[in-house]
């Protein structure tokens, strides 16, 4: 079944905030079997508000709105929603008691401004919002049904789990609709594509393989849709069975996830630890590294050797070969892996420095250029890239060929 997104605010529209609720919904959505086929985002006024409805409700069987529930005046998705049923608004006594509940619970006054939210469209069915103070509204007329939620992330999360998606599920007869997914790294998106073409090619029309790449990475998602669920489990195996088979040296995991809760669980396992020096990667590699829950457990910490003196003192780095050779070379990155190592005492250290521009590039050593050190118990590797121009892009490539290639040492079992 199709649906459609409608986003309201100007703060999306002037780049203010960045729409994370239309991908959140997209995802949460396909999983019980609703495909959203667009994403309207709008402005906070009456007549795109009204279009946006006209619009959705002819294309679609299911709308669903985000945005323009607060006590503001600017807030205008509630009265526009009430003239386009040509319902209006009653207070909801429910909704209301859950407002002074809120209030009662921070300890605040309740200003009369805030008995407005809990005003609803006559006949519509009042979506409890147990985290917030607007609830949620549910509209139905002979074109389609109407969903309007709050913009707030945690708000629009919550009654998306625990009202919308039951509404949804018991109102309409919806598909099976299957996803999984395996993570490949160190191979494009166009070398994947070509390996695996005559096996994309044999795909039944009910089977979707979607190409996901990221800097340094893959993501290749099967989708199957149909009625038996199980059936499309099995079949989803067998064809990522294959896949595997062709390009098993680049796979990293065999469900979505990241390379660094890989990382964390084959560290976690084998009771190792790791450590990072960072130069211009700033700390980004540790920073992925403790996104993971219980990342405490095996890692002991980082130095971010911007400098050329932490470098020195911190990671006894040798002077002399700053001096001679500057901080993108191999010797400097060896040390510091090296030196990091012994000094957060841990089975495995990262190492990075290079240059990441637009300055600072010589003929010699060029803007992109960078080191990358992997220390491992008994020895270490080091490797060399020039990743051309553009400083964040060679910033987060740099992380990802660091994650990368501590997960081969890891895998390889040094």
């Amino acid at each position: 079944m199709n649906s459609i997104i409608v986003s309201i605010g100007d703060e999306l529209l002037i780049g203010q905030t960045v729409n994370t609720n239309a991908t959140w919904m997209g995802r949460e959505l396909n999983k019980i079997g609703v495909e959203v086929i667009e994403v309207l985002t709008i402005s906070d006024t009456e007549k795109a508000i009204e279009d946006a409805l006209k619009y959705a409700g002819s294309k679609v069987p299911l709308v669903l709105l985000t945005g323009g529930l607060g006590p503001t005046k600017d807030d205008i998705t509630k009265k526009v929603f009430a003239k386009y049923f040509n319902a209006p608004l009653v207070e909801n006594k429910v909704a209301l008691e859950n407002v002074k509940r809120i209030f009662e619970e921070y300890n605040l006054p309740m200003l009369p401004i805030n008995d407005l939210q809990a005003l609803v469209p006559s006949g519509c069915e009042m979506l409890l919002n147990k985290v917030g103070t607007a609830p949620g509204m549910w509209m139905e007329n002979e074109e389609a049904i109407y969903v309007s939620m709050p913009g707030v992330p945690h708000e629009m999360k919550y009654l998306i789990k625990e009202e919308v998606s039951k509404r949804i599920v018991a109102k309409f007869d919806l598909p099976s609709i299957v996803h999984h997914s395996i993570m490949l790294q160190g191979l494009g998106e166009s070398y994947v594509a070509e390996e695996i073409s005559d096996i994309e090619d044999g795909l039944p029309a009910y089977l979707k393989l979607a190409y996901l790449p990221d800097t340094g990475m893959v993501t290749l998602r099967l989708t199957g849709r149909g009625n038996d669920e199980e059936k499309l489990k099995l079949e989803i195996k067998a064809v990522f069975d294959k896949i595997i088979e062709r390009v098993s040296d680049h796979v990293f995991s065999d469900t979505e996830t990241t390379i660094e809760e890989v990382i964390g669980e084959i560290l976690r396992k084998n009771k190792q630890t790791i450590s990072t020096a960072e130069s211009f990667t700033s700390g980004g590699i540790a920073s992925r590294i403790t996104r993971i829950s219980g990342a405490s457990n095996y890692f002991n910490g980082s130095i971010v050797s911007y400098s050329n003196q932490v470098k020195i003192n911190q990671l006894g780095v040798s002077e002399s070969d700053l001096i001679e050779k500057g901080a993108a070379n191999e010797s400097v990155v060896k040390q510091m892996a090296l030196g990091v190592q012994e000094l957060m005492n841990t089975d495995f250290a990262i190492s990075t420095s290079g240059i990441a521009g637009p300055e600072g590039g010589t003929g010699e050593v060029p803007v992109g250029t960078v080191w990358i050190g992997i220390a491992f118990p008994g020895g270490i590797t080091t490797h060399h890239f020039n990743l051309g121009k553009g400083r964040e892009r060679i910033v987060r490539k740099t992380i990802l060929l660091a994650l990368g290639l501590l997960l081969k040492q890891l895998k390889e079992g040094k």
